[in-house]
């Protein structure tokens, strides 16, 4: 990371940024790992058929190393566990939400089953959605504001044996964030910046594979698009929004399954504002904005925003850790919290004017409101850049994997 841009970051001194290692980094390995590309990645199916549309082989080999990242995530544990959870759990109405919104609202929750599930079966569900999702790159006009974008087709499928139907869907990415992995590729001093861009567009991949996945299933996607073509085939029904939204996961307040699926996975919601130049963040409590998703309006919130949000820097060494053969050699096949990124350093906003706030929050109970004593972690208020404050408890950072920090070993 450039000077300009740590200087966009007011921390406690730049020492935070060597402990981040975004400063003095040793000699970093490029993403090395060695697993085969998952078929929902694939660049070709197993009848031939190229999955990416716009994008030849040879800039399909330029995401590659981020695609056998995304195969790694999409089946670790806590992944495997949501994806079980989404084909078998069943789905509750939420009565009071279903109400306001005037189009049924659904939960659903881990069971025990999904706690330690049988990988078998979402890793087959996973290999038969390949071939019902196509892959496009796109200019970013087209889909403003976002990365990707996860449209249905209305062709249905079936990826759960004797299960659900649902449909095939299309996924829109920014063609931009291709280009510039290619760009870092070919420069030798960006080896961060590289695996930077790499991890993030994986989770990119990943989130947008778990809103198709979700497609493919959903029951009610189907009962709403069924009830959107009979009122328009009678012509009662102007051109609006289909009244549907993704179910919610327990007690989360938003339903949107890619974040949901980020939270379960690294504990938090990823985020980049730019591609190249800007460390990748991690939010605890992701506030996510915008009023339409897919064709579909925004669902209301079960809850209204906390006043704070605290977005912190994802360390070098983890960025760079989870990119070698050797993280995923020694990851524990069933802890689904092997690697949640340890929240060091971030700094803090507030919600903009008007936002619904949650009246229920407490902040002092919470470590997105309290400063605690602890020496480890710390955090600015954007709003003073000049004061520098504790956040993370002990016990808040015991609960989080120790050797995700470590600096990279140069004998692995």
């Amino acid at each position: 990371m450039n000077p300009p841009t740590r200087a966009k970051f007011t921390l406690k001194d730049y020492s935070e940024w060597e402990r981040l290692g975004y400063m003095n980094l040793p000699t970093l390995r490029p993403n090395n790992l060695a697993r085969e590309i998952s078929p929902v990645f694939r660049y070709m199916d197993e009848q031939d058929k190229i999955r990416w549309t716009r994008l030849e082989r040879k800039g399909y080999q330029v995401i590659e190393p981020a695609c056998r990242l995304a195969s790694a995530m999409i089946e670790s544990p806590a992944s495997l566990a949501l994806l079980h959870a989404l084909m078998y759990s069943p789905r509750t109405e939420i009565t009071s939400l279903s109400q306001r919104a005037g189009y049924p609202c659904y939960t659903f929750s881990r069971s025990s089953a999904s706690l330690i599930p049988d990988s078998e079966d979402p890793r087959l569900a996973l290999k038969r959605l390949a071939p019902n999702i196509n892959w496009v790159l796109v200019d970013p006009e087209k889909i403003p504001g976002c990365n990707g974008v996860t449209n249905t087709n209305w062709v249905g499928c079936n990826i759960v044996e004797n299960g659900r139907n649902g449909f095939q869907c299309t996924i829109e990415l920014r063609k931009d964030l291709v280009s510039d992995l290619r760009s870092l590729s070919q420069q030798a001093d960006k080896a961060i910046q590289t695996l930077s861009s790499q991890f993030y567009f994986a989770v990119l991949l990943c989130h947008e594979v778990i809103h198709a996945f979700n497609k493919a299933l959903d029951p009610a996607l189907g009962i709403a698009h069924r009830y959107d073509v009979a009122k328009r085939a009678i012509r009662r029904h102007p051109p609006d929004f289909l009244k549907y939204c993704e179910p919610f996961f327990e007690d989360q307040p938003e339903s949107e399954l890619g974040h949901c699926w980020e939270n379960e996975v690294f504990g938090g919601s990823i985020i980049r504002n730019k591609i190249a130049n800007e460390p990748v963040l991690v939010c605890k409590w992701p506030n996510h904005k915008g009023t339409v998703v897919d064709g579909c309006p925004r669902p209301p919130r079960r809850a209204g925003h906390k006043t704070t949000q605290t977005r912190y820097i994802i360390p070098a060494h983890f960025i760079h850790s989870i990119q070698q053969q050797a993280f995923w050699d020694r990851l524990d096949p069933v802890d689904a919290i092997s690697f949640r990124v340890q929240k060091m350093t971030g700094f803090r906003l507030g919600l903009p004017p008007g936002t619904w706030k949650d009246a229920d929050w407490e902040p002092s109970t919470s470590s997105e409101g309290n400063w605690s004593v602890d020496e480890e972690s710390w955090v600015c208020r954007k709003e003073e850049p000049d004061v520098v404050k504790k956040l993370y408890s002990t016990a808040n950072l015991a609960a989080t994997t120790k050797w995700v920090l470590e600096l990279p070993d140069p004998a692995l």
